[in-house]
């Protein structure tokens, strides 16, 4: 007699409790770690669309703008405005290169560079491990130029180089006076300065952290340097006085920089920050005529 086959029992139904659970404590924890990508909304006002007639004619000069306009030489900075010109900034042009072998940074005076006829230089900068940069791509490595300003009795005077105490902050300080401090003696906690930036009258002091008061120390000593005066912050003093006294003027915010071909770049983009730092917010670009 054939023996009788047992039915296997049906299957249990899986308990899928435990993994509900587990995953409504992972979702929150997910989410808390995902990256979402933030969207801005930028506000740009474009101008009107208008229609120009060619017999129109030009609008008559204004006698009360201010028609404020820098010029960017090889040897100095000069500000015009209404026919007038104010005294030329010079200054000396200095080259900061960062060294890939050590990582540091070097300056030269690119008028020491003496070049062969296929442009390479024959005293390429050395770093600061005494190795030299390449003589032919060296200025690929030029990081900042500087513009060191100048007091010169005459265009003739070499000129002596104009200094000014920097805070740790590379911020040149002015006094009460709203002049350059020369002296790190000066430099001391209580004094009240301000740098080139709008109400920026802070109190000095060392160790203290408060709205309107400035740490300048470190390990108990002020933490100042004097240094080579820029070009850029001269530039900045005198545009910032101009834009205050001719506020009302009806172009109290533009500015026009001209500069020629051979002008670098970096030098016509630091004037510009420096013009809307001081207020000059619409900024033409030029060229500037030969023998200009």
């Amino acid at each position: 007699m054939a023996k009788q086959l047992k039915k296997a029992p049906p299957p249990k139904e899986m308990d899928m409790l435990p993994v509900m659970s587990l995953m409504t404590v992972l979702i929150p924890v997910i989410l808390t770690m995902a990256s979402f990508q933030k969207l801005a909304i930028v506000e740009v006002n474009l101008p009107e669309r208008t229609e120009m007639s060619i017999e129109s004619e030009p609008p008559p000069p204004d006698d009360n703008a201010l028609n404020l306009t820098v010029a960017i030489t090889r040897d100095y900075l000069e500000i015009w405005a209404r026919g007038g010109s104010l005294p030329r900034e010079f200054y000396k042009e200095m080259w900061t290169f960062r060294c890939r072998s050590d990582g540091d940074t070097i300056t030269y005076d690119p008028s020491t560079f003496v070049y062969d006829d296929k442009g390479a230089a024959k005293n390429p900068p050395k770093c600061q491990d005494g190795r030299e940069l390449d003589s032919e791509k060296f200025r690929y490595s030029i990081e900042t130029i500087h513009l060191w300003a100048l007091h010169k009795e005459s265009e003739e005077d070499p000129g002596k180089i104009k200094m000014s105490v920097y805070s740790k902050t590379d911020s040149a300080y002015l006094d009460g006076n709203n002049e350059f401090i020369t002296d790190p003696a000066l430099v001391r906690p209580g004094l009240t300065v301000a740098t080139l930036s709008e109400s920026s009258a802070r109190r000095l002091a060392c160790g203290q952290s408060a709205p309107g008061v400035e740490d300048i120390c470190s390990d108990g000593r002020p933490a100042v340097s004097l240094r080579p005066r820029s070009a850029y912050d001269e530039l900045a003093k005198t545009l910032m006085m101009i834009h205050n006294r001719f506020i009302d003027s009806p172009d109290a915010d533009n500015i026009i920089v001209l500069a020629d071909d051979d002008t670098a770049f970096d030098k016509i983009i630091s004037v510009m920050d420096r013009a809307r730092d001081s207020g000059f917010f619409k900024i033409n670009l030029a060229k500037l005529a030969a023998g200009g």
